[in-house]
């Protein structure tokens, strides 16, 4: 009986031990609180009817004059796109 009394006491007496560290130390920078700014970008999206790719006029040289007037309007058509993509850009984020 007293066998069994002394053996809890000499198993906490063998597993105290004073070499063991503490998980923080006591300079832990998780201890002190400290206030940060995190800057956060966020991007607007650009609606698909901006995106869309242009076709590029094609044909015979003899057809050069319809040909060119075709492009020139692909070219009209992209850059109001693009004019409108410049006015999108830098606006806030509708939630």
């Amino acid at each position: 009986m007293r066998l069994a009394l002394l053996l809890p006491l000499l198993l906490l007496a063998a597993c105290k031990r004073d070499d063991v560290k503490p998980d923080l130390p006591p300079s832990c920078p998780a201890a002190s609180a400290e206030v940060r700014v995190v800057t956060r970008t966020v991007y607007v999206s650009v609606p698909s009817r901006l995106t869309v790719q242009e076709e590029i006029a094609e044909g015979p040289l003899s057809e050069c004059p319809a040909v060119a007037a075709e492009r020139r309007a692909a070219i009209e058509r992209l850059n109001s796109r693009a004019a409108e993509t410049r006015r999108i850009q830098g606006t806030e984020v509708k939630p």
